[in-house]
C-alpha cells in the first residue's frame, strides 16, 4: 500500500512539473511560432507563388506555382547581386574595424586604467541608444554638403569632400554603423571580461608578464566565445542592412532601392508590387545569415578545442 502511495505521489510530482515547465516555456514557443516560424514558413509560400493576371487584370489574377523562377530573378538581377557585394564589403571592412574598436575599448575598461570609468562606459553605448532611423537623420545632416559643419570645415581648408558621392556613401554608411554599434559590443566583451577570475591576471603579473602580454595571451583567448558571438551578430547585422540606406535615400541619388539586399526586399515587396520575388530574396538572407552564423561559431569551437 505504501509502495503504491509513493508511485502515486511520485507520478503526481512529475506531472506538476511538467505543467509548470509548460507554463513557463509556453509563451516563448507561441512567440517563437508566431514571429518566427510562421512568418519563415510563409515566406517559403510565397517564395515559390506568383500572381498571373489574365484579360484585363480586373479580377486580381490567379495564383500560380513557379517553383524557384523567383530565386532566378533576384539572384540574376545585376543590381541585387550589387547589394550583396556591398554587403559584403560592409563584412569585410567594418566588422573588424569595430570589433577591433570594441576589443580595444572593452580591454581599456577592464585594466582599471580609465578615470571615471562607468561615465566613459555610458557615454561609449549612448549611441546604440538613440533610435537607428533618428540616428540615421543626424548622419545625414552631417553628411549632406549644403548644411554640414563638417563639410563646412572641410572646405575652409580647401578639400571639397562629399561623404554622399557614389564611390564615399558605402563608406559614409559603414562609420554611421561604426558609430551605433561599438558601444553595444564593447559591452558584452566588457561582460565577459569581468567574469574572467582575476587570480590569472594576478599570477601573470607576478611571473613578469606585462599589461600588453596578460591581454593578448590570457584575456582575449578566455573571451572567443563573447568574440564570436559579436562578431556572429555583427555579420547577420550587416546583411540587414536597412535603415540606414533608406533614410539617406532622401539626401543623394547615389543610393538606389536596390542598395542592400534588405532595401531591395522592401521595394520589391511595396513599391514594385512583387511579394513573390521580395518573399524569395528574403530566404536567400536568412540562409546566408545561417550559414555565416554556423561558419563562424564552428571556427569558434575548434579555436576552443585547439587550447
Amino acid at each position: 500500500m505504501t509502495t503504491i502511495t509513493s508511485s502515486r505521489a511520485s507520478t503526481d510530482y512529475l506531472r506538476r512539473e511538467r505543467r509548470a515547465a509548460w507554463i513557463l516555456v509556453g509563451p516563448v514557443v507561441v512567440l517563437y511560432f508566431l514571429f518566427f516560424a510562421l512568418p519563415l514558413l510563409l515566406a517559403l509560400v510565397e517564395s515559390v507563388m506568383a500572381t498571373r493576371l489574365s484579360g484585363l487584370g480586373l479580377d486580381g489574377g490567379v495564383r500560380t506555382f513557379v517553383g524557384i523562377d523567383n530565386y532566378r530573378a533576384v539572384l540574376t538581377d545585376p543590381a541585387i547581386l550589387d547589394g550583396f557585394g556591398r554587403v559584403l564589403l560592409i563584412g569585410v571592412i567594418q566588422v573588424p574595424v569595430m570589433m577591433i574598436l570594441a576589443t580595444f575599448m572593452a580591454l581599456l575598461f577592464d585594466s582599471g586604467m580609465v578615470w571615471l570609468r562607468s561615465i566613459f562606459q555610458t557615454v561609449s553605448f549612448l549611441p546604440h541608444a538613440i533610435p537607428g532611423v533618428i540616428a540615421a537623420l543626424i548622419w545625414g545632416a552631417l553628411y549632406l554638403p549644403q548644411i554640414s559643419p563638417i563639410v563646412r570645415l572641410l572646405r575652409d581648408w580647401g578639400s571639397a569632400f562629399d561623404f554622399l558621392a557614389e564611390d564615399v556613401v558605402l563608406f559614409s554608411i559603414m562609420n554611421m554603423t561604426t558609430w551605433s554599434w561599438t558601444g553595444y559590443n564593447m559591452i558584452i566583451i566588457y561582460a565577459a571580461l569581468q567574469s574572467v577570475p582575476r587570480e590569472l591576471f594576478e599570477a601573470a603579473r607576478m611571473d613578469g608578464a606585462s599589461a600588453f602580454t596578460v591581454a593578448l595571451r590570457i584575456k582575449l583567448p578566455l573571451i572567443v566565445p563573447a568574440l564570436a558571438i559579436t562578431v556572429a551578430f555583427s555579420i547577420i547585422g550587416s546583411l540587414q542592412q536597412f535603415a540606414d540606406p533608406a533614410v539617406l535615400m532622401s539626401f543623394t541619388n547615389s543610393i538606389d532601392s536596390r542598395f542592400t539586399p534588405n532595401l531591395a526586399v522592401y521595394s520589391l515587396g511595396t513599391a514594385e508590387g512583387s511579394p513573390g520575388p521580395a518573399a524569395a530574396l528574403s530566404v536567400v538572407i536568412a540562409l546566408l545569415a545561417f550559414v555565416l552564423s554556423i561558419g563562424v561559431l564552428t571556427l569558434r569551437d575548434r579555436t576552443e578545442d585547439k587550447r
